[in-house]
């Protein structure tokens, strides 16, 4: 999905249901804050990512929570996504589906692939689920179709 049919996507679906997106969102971030966060965690977000913290700025998006370069925002990266956790398992969690699990990238050489795997948890396991670019993840469990 193409980043300008995602957008359309968004504002068709608040024209039919505004309340989804009435909850503050973080700030826009500049290049330079998403490059910072890159810094931090040594790596490379997709572009996909890149586009919609400059569009939408993270927070919540509908029915999920996408995590933000917002340093007073509750979903702040540094907040949520542990440097050791991500070298750990070689996943970045972007999405939080307020359910409990997470959407993750994969992440190989240093570089997050833009798939999203839902990270299914509980105490008696871990394991991944699906995958999807971002875009279209974000209109699956965001935007519920």
């Amino acid at each position: 999905m193409v980043f300008k049919e995602f957008v359309e996507l968004v504002e068709k679906r608040k024209r039919k249901d505004p309340v989804l997106f009435e909850l503050d969102r973080d700030k826009i971030p500049s290049d330079a804050d998403i490059d910072q966060m890159e810094d931090y965690y040594c790596l490379k977000f997709p572009e996909s990512y890149r586009a919609f913290l400059k569009k939408y700025g993270g927070g919540y998006f509908a029915y999920t929570v996408v995590y933000s370069c917002d340093a007073d925002s509750t979903f702040y990266l540094l907040k949520n996504v542990e440097k050791e956790w991500v070298d750990t398992y070689g996943l970045f969690p972007v999405i939080d589906l307020e359910t409990g699990d997470l959407g993750v990238f994969k992440v190989d050489d240093r570089v997050c692939e833009d798939q999203v795997y839902i990270f299914v948890h509980s105490e008696e396991n871990a394991r991944l689920h699906g995958g999807c670019g971002f875009l279209q993840a974000l209109v699956e469990h965001g935007l519920k179709g």
